[in-house]
């Protein structure tokens, strides 16, 4: 036995007295004991430490053994007992006599059978862009860390093979700026070190709330990770997901876009994460709506190193500049007795794996640990069991699955993210990302129809990793609540906000790039539409010639000068990825279907509403054809604001002064202007257009900066009897409670493009571009404050209600999100109702309200179209680009219905022919398919399409 060592390890508890009284305490572990693997119990001094020399006899499994203690000036207070004999194979009783000084002590134990144990630690630096100190500081330290590892990694690979480093970037940000930032002998060696696998690279470009991205978003977070290591030969296809508790099921149904195959969570340990850590160390195929399978494991919190070690040693929060801190003593402060406990836990639960994961990272942004190779060198030397290995994602996961595979179950459900709350901390700048990503993917899709030469590509993926930026789990100081007013805490949100900001103005750049002409022709305006299903829908611009629009073919259409002096015409049937061109002419503008509006009512042909002339708030919703009135009682966008988060103080807008806004005949609209607790003022404009199935509302907050507690909601009860509340997520829809894993998120929602609450006959679907949370039935969120561990105030379930919550501002968290936010902010919504629930109408009404008619000064052809058409009854077309090398367009296709649906793409000039790829993120060829092709249910594919 090396005493020496244990001493090493445990003595730090160490105390000046003798002590009064001994503990046994079984353990899951084998010693390496005189030749032989030893079962190890831990002998446990209370009341002091032992000084004194000491004889140990041990009765264990009808065998008797004694072990002397030496004495010890400095005093320890844990020894670790070999125990006789064989594994036992069932409970057996172990005692122990401890004689020292003429003094003698009893202790006894049940001891069970234990397996053999392989511990894979994975070494990281929590990867928080911000936090803990200014972006520039935090990003110096990652890239630090990788030079560091490199060296450590060159230093022990003639170590044995489970104590050789290897590093792990965590999210791909940092491996970006570090090649951009590094001369080519850094790149050489960097890559040459990832090639070796010293250097482990996820797929993720840095920890995302990947419940607020799109589609799309979801997609591109792996695009710059995956291109980069191509390009070298390499593959990637794991994603490490730290800190952030929950993740979208979509991420389980790209897998055959992305590659990504395998999932590590490592959450956070207690801020606000609901009953997420029951799902620790339970992994688990999860299955997709279309059958794709994504290989999950969310292991124990990340913060387990930083428990042991990090606090120990100088970290952000007592050194400006913390460096790689070596102690001399790798062994202190390490995983002794911390594993030891662990592992007895899974036993208890029937762990059926013999190898589990778990992090070794000192702090958020911190320094690399470099003793970590030789702790867990000298660990495996002293103990048979567990064996610890330094390992990477890549290496963890083809090591379980090679062993498991066929006893890993399959899951399927949304694990429903946490932290996705923050949002409503910064509600303008979040309703700015929401729309740079449709805007961005709408220049996308009119590069495509236009089929523009020398597409952007790299600009592009820029831009979208700006966008992803913004919704990466990182938004302040740690100390944004309690010292907002610290220069390094303002300039971290100055530095967050910065991508919203460039995120708006760099997506309509590109957008009025794919658009736009040289040579523009007065009077005339070029109308896009950037999905994959007709449209007619109202086109706002400015524009003083005159009143009248004309189509192309000269005909007059809808047109009404509106009270803001823009001028807005309906563009009616405009066909998939194709641009019409209308003209502006002195004159009056035509008049088709009359929308009217009196003091309080509104109606268009379709829809009749009333305002409450008190409250503002929609109390008649009807629709005809439908024989009910869809506004319950208190009536819809009703402002609600709950000082102190509290529902017990709730209050709501001050009486409504109504007027006029629009007075038809194309366009009418009340505006209901309030005084409202929380903001300097509130307007809500319900607008309908003559003849079109949607209404709009426009609810403008000037938000006064408060720093207490405080949320704010738009109410939306709908008279609905009997409905279900589904809503959409990345790639798909689920419905809310049903499709939800359990303990994911219940207390509010994230909506990417709709919410709909149908009943077997009837209902409405709601739309918001700008607010993406939502609370279903009441105010589950109230009273939500501080970091919630283990809180009665998380729910379980999720009961129908027809009742809608937009959960538009907070300022609940009392770290990293902003403690109040002023000025002023637009939410807008879009409601339609419908009969029976229909997820292909629901998924095209969603896309129409996020990306809208594109409307420009018209140049080049009067018509311009996608080269093919694409047919189907059920799939959607979720988004469109041009391949980055010009010669073709890539498709997102995704299947509404739950049974399998076939697609046809045709081309548009007879004379051409097609040629469909399946493709991936890299845009491959990866096989030829036919102009007609099957998607199975619930499914996804991204095709590639040429022409021969």
């Amino acid at each position: 036995m090396n005493f020496t060592w244990l001493l090493t390890v445990l003595c730090y508890t160490a105390s000046a007295q003798d002590y009064t009284s001994v503990e046994l305490q079984p353990t899951v572990a084998y010693l390496k004991h005189n030749g032989r693997e030893a079962r190890m119990a831990r002998l446990i001094f209370h009341g002091g430490s032992s000084h004194k020399a000491a004889t140990v006899r041990i009765s264990f499994n009808g065998l008797q053994d004694s072990i002397q203690l030496p004495a010890s000036q400095q005093g320890f207070t844990t020894y670790e007992l070999p125990l006789p004999g064989s594994p036992v194979q069932q409970e057996t009783q172990l005692s122990v006599k401890v004689s020292s000084a003429g003094r003698e002590y009893d202790a006894r134990c049940l001891v069970g059978p234990a397996q053999k144990w392989k511990v894979y630690v994975l070494p990281h630096s929590h990867v928080d862009i911000g936090y803990t100190n200014v972006q520039e500081k935090v990003l110096q330290i990652h890239m630090n860390n990788i030079d560091e590892a490199i060296k450590i990694a060159q230093r022990t690979q003639n170590y044995p093979k489970e104590a050789r480093f290897k590093w792990n970037t965590e999210a791909f940000w940092v491996v970006d700026r570090y090649l951009a930032a590094a001369d080519e002998t850094r790149k050489k060696a960097f890559w040459e070190a990832v090639k070796k696998q010293w250097i482990n690279i996820d797929a993720a470009y840095g920890n995302i709330n990947t419940s607020i991205t799109d589609s799309r978003q979801l997609v591109q977070m792996f695009h710059s990770a995956i291109k980069r290591a191509k390009e070298q030969g390499i593959d990637i296809n794991t994603m490490l997901q730290v800190d952030v508790p929950g993740a979208s099921w979509g991420l389980a149904a790209q897998t055959a876009i992305t590659g990504i195959k395998y999932f590590w969570g490592a959450p956070n340990a207690s801020d606000r994460i609901g009953k997420l850590y029951e799902w620790q160390d339970r992994p688990f195929y999860w299955k997709a709506p279309g059958g794709q399978q994504l290989l999950y494991w969310q292991s124990q919190p990340y913060s387990i190193g930083y428990a042991l070690k990090g606090t120990k040693i100088p970290n952000f929060f007592t050194v400006e500049d913390p460096k790689p801190f070596y102690t001399g003593r790798p062994s202190e402060n390490f995983l002794n007795p911390f594993i030891f406990g662990y592992l007895a836990d899974l036993q208890k639960k029937q762990f059926p794996y013999n190898m589990t994961i778990i992090t070794w990272a000192m702090s958020d942004n911190a320094p690399i640990d470099p003793e970590l190779p030789e702790a867990v060198k000298e660990w495996n030397d002293r103990y048979a069991s567990p064996q610890l290995i330094i390992t990477s994602t890549k290496q963890f996961f083809h090591d379980f699955e090679n062993a498991y595979k066929e006893k890993i179950p399959v899951v399927s459900g949304d694990y429903t993210e946490y932290w996705t709350d923050g949002l409503g901390s910064a509600a303008r700048e979040t309703g700015y990302n929401r729309v740079a990503s449709d805007r961005l993917q709408e220049a996308d899709a009119i590069w495509a129809l236009r089929n523009k030469p020398a597409y952007p590509a790299a600009r592009f993926d820029s831009v979208w990793n700006n966008i992803l930026l913004f919704n990466e789990h990182t938004w302040g100081a740690y100390n944004s609540v309690s010292n907002p007013e610290d220069p390094k805490a303002v300039s971290q949100w100055n530095y967050k906000q910065s991508f919203a900001f460039k995120g708006k103005d760099l997506s309509q750049e590109l957008l009025m790039t794919a658009a736009g002409g040289v040579d523009t022709i007065s009077n005339a305006i070029d109308v896009y539409n950037p999905l994959g299903q007709p449209r007619t829908e109202l086109v706002i611009i400015r524009n003083n010639t005159g009143n009248l629009v004309k189509d192309v073919t000269g005909k007059p259409v809808p047109s009404q000068r509106l009270s803001t002096g823009e001028l807005a015409f309906l563009a009616e049937n405009i066909p998939a990825y194709t641009k019409k061109r209308f003209t502006v002419h002195t004159g009056k503008a035509a008049i088709k279907t009359k929308a009217i509006v009196s003091h309080n009512t509104l109606q268009n042909g379709i829809y009749r509403i009333s305002v409450d002339e008190r409250t503002g708030n929609i109390t008649l919703l009807e629709k005809n054809g439908l024989q009910a009135n869809l506004a319950d009682s208190g009536g819809l966008n009703q402002y609600s604001y709950l000082p102190g988060d509290s529902l017990e103080k709730i209050l709501y807008a001050g009486n409504a002064q109504l007027r006029i806004k629009e007075n038809g005949p194309l366009v009418v609209s009340i505006e209901a202007t309030s005084a409202a607790p929380g903001a300097a003022s509130l307007s809500r404009e319900i607008r309908l257009t003559a003849g079109v199935d949607r209404i709009e509302i426009i609810n403008t907050i000037d938000k006064q900066g408060i720093a207490r507690k405080e949320g704010v909601h738009f109410a939306f009860p709908f008279n609905v009897p009997g409905a279900q509340v589904r809503y959409s997520i990345p790639w798909g829809s689920i419905k809310a409670e049903a499709d939800q894993l359990q303990y994911a998120n219940r207390n509010w929602y994230t909506a990417q493009r709709w919410v709909d609450v149908s009943n077997k006959e009837y209902g409405i679907t709601w739309s918001s571009p700008d607010a993406p949370l939502f609370e279903i039935g009441n105010y589950t969120t109230a009273g939500l404050l501080g970091g919630l561990h283990h809180s009665p105030l998380w729910i379980d379930f999720t009961e129908q209600r027809p009742a809608i919550y937009s959960w538009v501002m907070n300022n609940l968290w009392h770290t990293n999100f902003r403690h109040e936010q002023s000025g002023v902010t637009t939410f807008r919504y879009y409601m339609q109702v419908h009969k029976a629930y229909d997820p292909l109408k629901v998924n095209y009404e969603g896309l129409n309200n996020h990306r809208p008619l594109i409307a420009v000064p018209a140049s080049g052809p009067a018509e311009e179209s996608l080269f093919f058409t694409i047919q189907s009854d059920n799939v959607y077309v979720e988004s469109i680009k041009p391949t980055a090398d010009g010669k073709g367009a890539l498709v997102w296709l995704v299947n509404a219905a739950d049974r399998e649906t076939a697609v046809t793409f045709t081309p548009r000039e007879k004379n051409n022919t097609l040629a469909v790829w399946q493709s991936d993120i890299l845009e491959q060829h990866k096989q030829l398919l036919d102009t007609h092709i099957t998607i199975p249910a619930k499914g996804i594919q991204l095709v590639r399409i040429e022409t021969k």
